[in-house]
């Protein structure tokens, strides 16, 4: 191998040779600059493409902004005040979301370009312009998500003729998205609050988010969003059965009991909005009342007869100092009214929307573990032979699961992980019988066949390496033939053959030239071009 390598760097360096001085110069410097191009543009191209992202108002601001890029893993730039943030073009669409969804508005557009106009644009034209800027900027940002393929953005912006009115009404959003794969409820949020903070919107009310299948994302009501509709509820549902399944698989896993756990949760979940209030009333320790809050009274007492006028005057004759039988009445009237406090206490009582009623709840756990049965085993310790029973009618006679005893501290350790009650917990457990027939040899034919094909075609790709790096050996020069050497040797071939010879009228050394001329063609060819370069030569 050494010697081919020398004789390739000799074959370079003798086409090397071959060029001028000039040539070899030249040749250097042309090989440089396309080298030297080649690496500039593979910088250029490989240079990511930085956008602006966002002007920070603040140092809170920016410092919020920094923590949200940083917690994305998102390299970025920074501008020399710290402000601007610039990050590569293909992770601006994932920031716009992740600021969206704090609160944040992005700036990587600039106005100007939307009205740059001439000064027949009227501001109505304006609007439109900024509407459809704004509808294209939103496909743009959504469609580099990885799940979505493609969207459809409908906005409807309040036209401002400079009344507060107008300025204080909310846009409108209608978004249609072509997706790859289910798109989670919060990432539908999150999209949500993204375009409603760049709209300007307070709340997500007025942003609609649907697929082409007519699935309605994000209905438009942050606060009910999970729950207004059975796709919802059936949504929740899902998280908390799996939230469930999780904590049972991860309790039975830690007893290195079972092989493999299947759960199965019915959960039962109220979704009903149900209110209503408690009045409690008591009264302290020792009193048979409440505080006294009012009170109210009146008294009247009045007594009648017959009598003068009281003084100096003289009595008529009606008047007289006896009091006459029946002649007196009396009269005496008494109101009274008090208003007393109990303790009083007021319970309004709110019933959790997706409260889970564990008592209507069910679960059910499969517990498996695994019995292998190994052929070269059981005939190594002679199972199969005390059986008197081949590995194939083992394996026909104990095919079939095995039900196992679940013990009570089991179905009590899922109760406790879920909550549920005892007799809404069911756990079975089971053998499973595996078997492992005997090994056939590590190699197989056709994996012999596939090694010896593959030699062979290694062995020829290198003998045509080989052959291509040979030097072509000179042909050795042959020695030139004297004719007493021509004469000599056909004497000796001549006493071999004596009775091959018939009489002639010709002479002896004709017929020998004759005869080594037809015997051999060659050498007398040669013989003939030796004699021409000693005549040419001389």
């Amino acid at each position: 191998m050494p010697e081919q390598i020398q004789a390739i760097i000799n074959r370079i360096l003798e086409w090397w040779r071959k060029f001028t001085k000039r040539q070899q110069v030249l040749i250097i410097s042309i090989t440089a600059v396309v080298l030297v191009s080649f690496i500039i543009l593979g910088i250029v191209i490989t240079r990511p493409n930085m956008v602006e992202l966002i002007q920070c108002e603040d140092g809170a601001q920016a410092a919020q902004v920094k923590e949200l890029l940083e917690g994305e893993n998102i390299k970025y730039e920074t501008s020399e005040d710290g402000f601007t943030f610039y990050v590569e073009d293909k992770d601006y669409g994932q920031m716009n979301v992740v600021l969206g969804s704090n609160d944040i508005p992005s700036s990587g557009y600039s106005m100007k370009d939307v009205f740059d106009g001439s000064f027949s644009t009227t501001e109505a034209d304006k609007q439109k312009m900024y509407k459809e800027f704004l509808e294209q900027k939103y496909e743009k940002t959504l469609e580099l998500q990885s799940m979505i393929e493609h969207a459809d953005v409908i906005l409807n912006i309040p036209e401002q003729d400079g009344t507060l009115i107008a300025k204080r009404d909310p846009s409108w959003a209608t978004i249609t998205l072509s997706l790859s794969s289910e798109m989670p409820e919060e990432t539908a949020r999150g999209l949500a609050r993204y375009v409603a903070c760049t709209l300007g919107n307070d709340n997500t009310d007025n942003i609609a988010i649907m697929d082409t299948e007519g699935n309605m994302l994000f209905p438009g009501d942050e606060e009910t969003t999970s729950l207004s509709s059975a796709k919802g509820n059936q949504d929740v549902r899902e998280k908390a059965s799996h939230e469930i399944s999780e904590r049972v698989h991860k309790v039975l896993e830690g007893t290195n009991l079972y092989d493999d756990i299947s759960v199965g949760v019915n959960l039962s979940m109220n979704f009903d909005e149900n209110s209503y209030v408690d009045y409690d009333y008591s009264i302290d320790e020792g009193r048979t009342e409440g505080y006294l809050d009012s009170e109210s009274g009146s008294s009247s007492n009045s007594v009648n007869g017959a009598g003068g006028v009281p003084g100096t005057d003289t009595n008529d004759e009606d008047t007289t100092y006896v009091m006459e039988d029946n002649n007196q009445t009396e009269t005496s009237t008494e109101e009274f009214y008090k208003d007393y406090l109990p303790d009083e206490r007021i319970t309004t009582h709110k019933d959790e929307m997706g409260k889970r009623v564990l008592d209507d709840s069910s679960i059910s756990v499969t517990c498996k573990t695994y019995a292998i049965y190994n052929q070269d085993k059981m005939e190594k310790d002679g199972t199969l032979e005390e059986a008197g029973q081949t590995f194939d009618e083992f394996v026909k006679a104990n095919s079939d699961p095995i039900q196992q005893e679940v013990s009570d501290d089991i179905v009590e350790v899922v109760a406790q992980a879920t909550g549920f009650p005892v007799a809404r917990v069911k756990v079975v457990a089971y053998e499973i019988p595996m078997f492992q027939y005997k090994e056939g040899p590590a190699i197989s034919i056709t994996d012999i066949l596939q090694i010896v094909l593959a030699f062979l075609i290694f062995a020829m790709l290198g003998f045509v390496v080989f052959r291509s790096l040979k030097t072509e050996e000179e042909e050795p020069v042959e020695q030139e033939l004297t004719i007493d050497d021509l004469i000599a040797s056909t004497q000796e071939e001549e006493e071999e053959e004596l009775e091959d010879i018939g009489y002639t009228e010709k002479s002896e050394a004709r017929i020998l030239i004759e005869k080594f001329v037809d015997e051999k063609p060659e050498a007398v060819a040669q013989l003939l071009r030796n004699w021409l370069n000693e005549d040419w030569g001389a």
